[in-house]
């Protein structure tokens, strides 16, 4: 039996190329190959491409708040691409590889769109193809997907890589244990996978979270559970992929990689022995809880190869985080920032903008105590994702339509409340982008502060000289900020 996993294509304002690295078909084609079966994997997504599409018909509201013709470092959004393969070239693989099976991964609700669209032409030209989904919006939405999509031959719920074999009809595997399993990196090109130029690789050292936060989803695949990978596992892993693949950049794609404090150092120790004499960086791009984490863990985190920090405040309102069930404090954040930054982290700040009843005053108040921390801050703007308590809160009051699916992303601000309207969204959106800015110029040219004197000594030119055509991106965003401090407006500026 051949089986071809499948990593689908994406349609959206942006795509981060270095979050779509395919581990969870690795693990699966891994685990498939294990029990015998010829295993092909399509990355739809490698090697990055692009190509304006249409905007869909959902998203027309957009047309007034994102366009292609703005420029400067402020600027939003611009057009719609579709990422990655075309259906017709999807279809011409398949042709040559010929599977009895093919599996593709469904985790995100706002692209099931492409997958439904994808599997009905898989169907189509080769009929006799088993097709199965998983992931977790294909968890979330088995009934659903199977009335709506009858084409769809199975959908794997959950993440026991078991169920697979359960649908092929084949003995189930007593030994598959996620936590003895390293993925096998001869089924992709490890050389399509790069950052900074270097060959990259995510790393899951860990599944599952306990903490069932109001808007997080992991709980939906994983319930309460939190495996732990033994940590000579994950060095070997990691020993693997530098030998044998020329990895050097590593991203701990865990939900609460800190959660257990001495397996973490464990694992940390043993990073910095093994790899005391080599050239490797790590990365948390999923984010690390601060309330983990401590003066001492962070000295050892960048010994053994991070420089940068992600980690999310949520809001500057304790009582809401509480609400929320994220359950620590500005004080332990504010320690823990300050202390990253005294270390020369590169701090990423996160906090949700649009979260159901959350006001201006909240927004404006979270804003200001993170501008004053030299961090990086990181705007993410609320949707509904199902299978959270948060998503039938949304659907009981009559905020959000159920089933459009498509709307369940961040760029296109699908959630309006009595407190927050699109406007306000698209004015945090690039009040933020400012404030970053106002950040780099400060390191850039080592200012104290960001005022008009001391930008007029780095560009005299005004708002009203800047023409698209003969500035750069620097200057034009120093014309807005400009602006900005005369007349409190963020304008924007369109190419001509």
């Amino acid at each position: 039996m051949k089986v071809l996993l499948i990593q689908p294509p994406i349609e959206d304002f942006y795509l981060t190329e270095i979050r779509t690295y395919p581990l969870g078909i690795l693990y699966l084609g891994t685990f498939l190959q294990k029990n015998g079966i010829d295993v092909a994997l399509l990355d739809c997504l490698s090697p990055y491409k692009k190509k304006t599409i249409p905007l869909p018909k959902e998203f027309s509201y957009l047309k007034k708040i994102y366009s292609e013709k703005e420029v400067g470092p402020l600027k939003l959004f611009g057009a719609y691409y579709r990422f990655g393969l075309s259906a017709e070239q999807i279809l011409a693989k398949i042709e040559n590889i010929k599977p009895d099976c093919i599996g593709i991964t469904c985790n995100f609700t706002t692209y099931f769109n492409i997958v439904g669209a994808l599997t009905k032409q898989i169907k189509e030209r080769f009929p006799n193809i088993k097709i199965i989904i998983g992931g977790y919006h294909a968890t979330v939405y088995q009934k659903e997907i199977l009335e709506k999509y009858p084409w769809i031959d199975h959908i794997i719920k959950g993440a026991d890589e078991n169920e697979f074999l359960k649908v092929l009809g084949l003995p189930l595997d007593a030994d598959n244990c996620f936590t003895k399993t390293i993925p096998n990196r001869n089924l992709i090109d490890s050389s399509n996978y790069k950052m900074y130029k270097k060959n990259f690789s995510f790393i899951v050292a860990t599944r599952g979270c306990p903490k069932r936060c109001t808007f997080c989803t992991v709980a939906s695949m994983h319930g309460d559970s939190f495996v732990l990978r033994p940590v000579d596992n994950i060095i070997s892993e990691m020993q693997n992929l530098y030998s044998q693949h020329d990895v050097r950049v590593f991203d701990f794609e865990d939900d609460n990689l800190s959660l257990n404090k001495s397996w973490f150092n464990e694992l940390l120790d043993k990073i910095v022995t093994t790899f005391s004499e080599k050239d490797i960086q790590l990365y948390a791009m999923n984010g690390i809880s601060v309330e983990t984490l401590s003066p001492e863990l962070l000295k050892k985190m960048r010994s053994a190869g991070f420089r940068n920090l992600n980690v999310s405040l949520v809001t500057a309102q304790d009582a809401i985080k509480k609400k929320l069930n994220r359950p620590f404090t500005n004080e332990q954040f504010e320690k823990i920032a300050q202390e990253a930054v005294a270390l020369g982290y590169e701090v990423t700040a996160y906090l949700i903008i649009g979260l159901p009843e959350q006001t201006k005053q909240e927004i404006d108040e979270t804003i200001g105590y993170l501008a004053t921390m030299g961090v990086l801050i990181a705007p993410s703007f609320y949707y509904p994702p199902p299978g959270t308590v948060d998503f039938d809160w949304l659907v009981k009051e009559k905020i959000i339509d159920p089933d459009n699916w498509i709307s369940f992303r961040s760029s296109v601000f699908p959630v309006e409340t009595e407190h927050l309207k699109r406007e306000d969204l698209v004015h945090y959106f690039q009040y933020i982008r400012l404030l970053n800015f106002c950040e780099e110029l400060k390191k850039k040219y080592h200012l104290t502060q960001i005022n008009l004197k001391n930008l007029e000594a780095i560009n005299a030119l005004t708002f009203a000289e800047i023409t698209s055509g003969n500035v750069r991106e620097e200057e034009i965003g120093i014309a807005q900020i400009k602006e900005y401090l005369e007349t409190g407006i963020i304008k924007r500026i369109l190419k001509k």
